[in-house]
């Protein structure tokens, strides 16, 4: 139904206005409980093979929503409806923000992929914390991401102007996590210093990132920290923050953001110069693996890989389990596929589980290697 009716419908559509469309129609769902109900019946698959405990969080199963989609927070009982095992929101900042121009997305629907140029638009933790609040009761058990961008608060740009003093940024981000911590806003606080889209990215560089994840160490708190690492194809780059973080406080990564390199991507679309953006989706799959890999061979006894990018199927979150992931996260795929996919996925998850001999999705976790990595690393 979705890909032979609602989803050309929605594809005539400019893809911010079935975002804000898709925004509205999910909060208004998910308000009135016979039609969560029905949504869960539909569409929700769960199985004790897919469960997991992380770093003190249950996962009921693997697969979650990235950040970017919800980017209020609003949806948390509705994803848990559809079938997902986590669910991100944001990325969020302790200011509203008002992102980029619009149009923000555009689709490429023969690369399967949609380019992204929101620039963090949100309507600030305290506003976010009402919504959050507010759904509490209404989410069971799905543990709840919320995702940092790490960049400066528009209060701090007024006064800096374009160019804001590292140290100010760092100040920004450290107040925002210490608000979700303080107020319990999540189960899982993921720090997003590839923000490609907001400007520079100044923390995407070994020295600038030890600096950042230093200050944040002070921050006590009881949940997992994750860091969204950049999308880089300077592996030497990449391994450089991997060392970074792992001598501090965090727990996991999300590997990887949208790709900026258009060179890197085979486009089946026409995109001009003037379509700004990261490309998400299809084109990101392939070297999103690679890193996951290399981030699992090289660290995998001390980090949670949350694997990202070109996740459709079962089998494309299969891959990237199996190539260390213990966690997927995708959205992307929920736009040319339709929510039914979640509880197919899980569903197939568990067929392709059984197929290999394992009993728990845990045992999946990095099984392209020899020996499968033992986490050591704790809160």
């Amino acid at each position: 139904m979705y890909k032979n009716i609602i989803k050309p419908i929605l594809f005539l559509l400019t893809p911010d206005f079935t975002h804000k469309l898709t925004i509205f129609c999910g909060r208004l769902a998910q308000a009135f409980p016979p039609i969560r109900w029905a949504i869960r019946k539909l569409w929700s698959f769960q199985d004790k093979s897919l469960q997991q405990e992380i770093d003190g969080v249950v996962f009921n199963n693997p697969i979650g929503l990235s950040a970017g989609f919800d980017k209020n927070v609003q949806l948390s009982p509705l994803m848990e409806d559809v079938g997902f095992g986590f669910a991100s929101g944001g990325s969020v900042t302790m200011e509203p923000r008002s992102g980029n121009m619009r149009p923000w997305f555009h689709r490429l629907p023969n690369t399967k992929s949609v380019v992204v140029y929101a620039g963090m638009p949100n309507y600030g933790l305290e506003k976010i914390s009402d919504y959050i609040e507010l759904n509490r009761h209404k989410v069971k058990s799905m543990p709840t991401v919320v995702s940092v961008a790490v960049i400066a608060d528009k209060s701090t740009k007024d006064e800096f102007g374009p160019v804001v003093p590292e140290e100010y940024i760092i100040r920004d981000v450290k107040k925002a996590v210490s608000y979700i911590v303080d107020n319990s806003l999540a189960s899982v606080i993921e720090i997003n210093i590839s923000c490609p889209n907001a400007g520079k990215e100044p923390f995407i560089y070994a020295d600038t990132l030890e600096t950042l994840l230093s200050e944040l160490d002070s921050v006590e708190r009881n949940v997992p920290f994750w860091v969204k690492m950049p999308h880089l194809y300077d592996l030497k780059q990449f391994n450089s923050l991997l060392k970074v973080i792992v001598e501090h406080n965090i727990q996991g990564v999300t590997v990887a953001n949208l790709i900026k390199d258009r060179e890197k991507v085979d486009l089946k679309d026409p995109l001009t110069d003037d379509i700004r953006g990261g490309l998400s989706g299809e084109p990101t799959r392939a070297h999103s693996l690679e890193l996951i890999k290399h981030t699992y061979k090289n660290y995998g006894d001390k980090l949670t890989i949350i694997g990202v990018g070109g996740v459709f199927s079962a089998e494309d979150a299969y891959a990237k389990i199996k190539a260390g992931a213990s966690l997927v996260g995708l959205i992307t795929g929920l736009f040319f596929e339709g929510p039914h996919l979640i509880g197919r996925m899980n569903r197939e998850l568990s067929r392709l589980l059984k197929n290999d001999g394992f009993s728990s999705i845990s045992e999946a976790i990095g099984a392209d290697f020899n020996k499968k990595q033992k986490k050591s690393k704790k809160l």
